[in-house]
């Protein structure tokens, strides 16, 4: 199997206090590591005994954190146990694969960011970083001038960047001992959440979050997907996801705010989610049995439950790549869908403010609901939860604000399992050599949102800095040779409302046309991904270069009666070449096609298809849901 490197380059100056840079080293990995018995001896002993010691002893790229001999002594009595051989070989494996990532090289001088690695170690676990000046522990911050030494876990990082032959060495001063229970087992043993806690238990919603891994699942099976290797040298070379894990977020309320809120034991809390819920369904009313999904006190804790693993960076700080245009007004948002019946919520990100993971903003009041930052990124075996500072809830106000706004959807957010599977989300890949993009190729089937016929193909490729995407990221697919593809993936649920329906893309040579549909309604006529917006079809006029229209707000006019639109000034290109455009509404490759204007009766999901009319690619980078009512006053971002 193809395994990816990632060299992080400087993307923050950050001096790390009392930590020693190491230069490199000509040995391999666990040379290294025998040639310092005086640190490493027992770490050495451990990988010997698991046979793990050969395989950091070969070619490849590997990242080490490498407790040194009183952290594991520590461990030994921590556990009960006086030494090595106490263990049964299956434990001491588990812990030689938590300290090890293969196939990276985790440069820690330059990832600085507070949250997990964008790999995963051996035990296809989450490596959690932070910073900490206390000497121990681990407390995140999201201020420079207060972080101090790098902590993994809650271990002390010693000495970082280690580097020998084939990958880099980081010296802790703890075993790291990842979380192996599920979520909701987790929850249970912790006391600051226990009224939550026993409605999540009465509701039946705990049985809801056991899964950790479709074990079906087999990479080997799908290996002829593989077509451009990394040893070809391209700017990108394709990768099958290795798992299909599955993951949860629980976003939830401590005893402390519940208390505040008149709530103190599950009675109260159920008269709470009725005083919500009822008006906001009053057909459901009269359902009080706990355990349907219709009922008031299953919905209120089915909203704070997602179907996806996101750390406090991966509601949407870890999207705001070097494409989106980081100024005043160019806000961002990400919808997320919660395992309550046809609802979602609402992530924002404040330009101005400089706010992170703002839940269901109102523009009305200024208020949302925040992560408690001294309480968040609470690991679990098959997900993570974290403690917010207010009562979480799908009320009729942010209905009424959700259903009222442009809901642009990255193409990679429909899917849990880009996010869970550690796809989506990793950062910008650096379009210098040696850097290489990396294309997954996702087996049919893999994806529960996505049907397609048999010849079709999908494939997600991250971040790029060259590529003029939404994010940065996006999904293309093609035929085996001599087919055509035919696919339909199905939306978040969207509220009830009038929308007007766009699909946006990037046109190059190496697309086709298809037919687009909406819940299996054609969309007017085959699409040409292949044209480019300045086509006399589409009309498209650069803003700025006409004086009587010198912001391109009459040829804006023009392209919709044509059932085209610029792409929004809110992203661009990084790195020119491919494409250009101060931002996306400059470039004439970027376009949003309107599919149509549609009324959903009721909240719900809906299929976006598309059938192939000829050879090449088909690109999805975004859908945008606008309702009419908000046409008139919609900006350009």
């Amino acid at each position: 199997m193809i395994v990816s490197v990632f060299l992080f380059s400087a993307c923050n100056s950050d001096k790390m206090a009392d930590e020693n840079l190491y230069t490199f080293t000509d040995n391999m990995l666990g040379q290294y590591l025998k040639d310092n018995p005086a640190d490493y001896s027992e770490f050495a002993r451990l990988l010997d005994t698991t046979k793990v010691m050969g395989m950091l002893n070969s070619y490849g790229a590997y990242t080490c954190f490498a407790p040194d001999n009183k952290a594991m002594k520590d461990y030994y009595t921590s556990m009960g146990r006086h030494q090595l051989s106490d263990f049964p070989i299956d434990s001491l494996k588990l812990i030689a694969y938590d300290h090890i990532i293969n196939g990276s090289v985790v440069n820690l001088a330059s990832f600085v960011s507070d949250g997990p690695l964008p790999v995963l170690s051996m035990s296809q676990r989450s490596i959690l970083t932070g910073f900490t000046n206390m000497g121990v522990g681990y407390i995140q911050t999201s201020s420079t001038n207060t972080r101090g030494k790098i902590v993994i876990d809650t271990s002390l990082v010693l000495t970082k960047d280690i580097l020998v032959h084939n990958g880099v060495i980081h010296k802790i001063s703890k075993v790291i001992k990842p979380v192996r229970v599920g979520i909701a087992g987790v929850i249970a043993q912790d006391s600051v959440f226990s009224v939550f806690y026993n409605a999540l238990v009465a509701t039946g919603l705990a049985d809801s979050l056991i899964r950790v891994e479709d074990e079906s699942y087999n990479f080997a099976k799908f290996t002829d997907l593989i077509v451009t290797t990394k040893d070809k040298n391209q700017w990108y070379y394709d990768v099958l996801p290795l798992s299909r894990k599955y993951g949860y977020t629980l976003l939830m309320e401590s005893d402390q705010t519940m208390n505040a809120n008149g709530i103190t034991d599950i009675t109260s809390l159920k008269a709470y989610a009725a005083g919500i819920y009822d008006k906001m369904y009053p057909e459901d009313a009269d359902d009080k049995k706990v355990t349907s999904r219709t009922n008031s006190l299953n919905r209120f804790v089915a909203y704070h439950i997602i179907t996806k693993r996101l750390s406090s960076l991966h509601f949407i700080d870890k999207y705001d790549t070097d494409h989106m245009i980081k100024l005043v007004g160019r806000d961002m948002y990400e919808y997320i869908e919660s395992m309550c019946p046809n609802t979602l919520m609402e992530v924002k990100k404040d330009r101005s403010l400089g706010g992170l993971n703002l839940f269901n903003y109102c523009r009305e009041t200024g208020k949302s609901i925040h992560l408690v930052t001294s309480n968040q990124n609470k690991d679990a075996g098959n997900g993570v939860y974290h403690e917010i500072d207010g009562m979480l809830v799908f009320s009729t106000d942010v209905s009424n604000e959700i259903s009222s706004k442009r809901l642009r959807f990255d193409s990679s957010s429909f899917f849990d399992e880009l996010t869970n599977n550690n796809m989506r989300g990793r950062g910008t890949v650096s379009s210098k050599s040696p850097s290489q993009n990396i294309d997954f190729q996702i087996p049919r089937g893999y994806i529960s949102r996505i049907s397609s016929s048999e010849q079709t193909v999908v494939s997600y490729l991250t971040c790029y800095e060259k590529f003029q995407n939404y994010e940065g990221d996006e999904i293309y697919l093609n035929a085996k040779s001599g087919k055509l593809f035919d696919f339909s993936i199905v939306t978040p649920p969207i509220p009830a409302g009038t929308y007007e329906v766009r699909f946006g893309y990037l046109t190059n040579g190496r697309r086709g046309v298809a037919q687009l549909y909406f819940d299996d309604v054609p969309c007017g006529v085959p699409l040409n991904l292949n044209t480019q917006s300045n086509d006399a079809a589409i009309g498209y006029v650069a803003p700025h270069t006409i004086a009587d229209d010198y912001e391109g707000y009459e040829n804006d006019k023009t392209m919709r009666n044509r059932g085209y639109m610029k792409g929004p000034a809110s992203y661009k290109v990084p790195v020119t070449g491919w494409s250009y455009g101060e931002n996306a509404r400059y470039s004439t490759q970027i376009l949003r096609r309107i599919m149509g204007t549609y009324t959903f009766n009721t909240a719900g999901h809906h299929k976006f298809s598309v059938k192939a009319l000829s050879g090449g690619e088909f690109m999805f980078d975004y859908l945008e849901f606008v309702p009419t009512s908000a046409l008139e006053t919609e900006d350009i971002y």
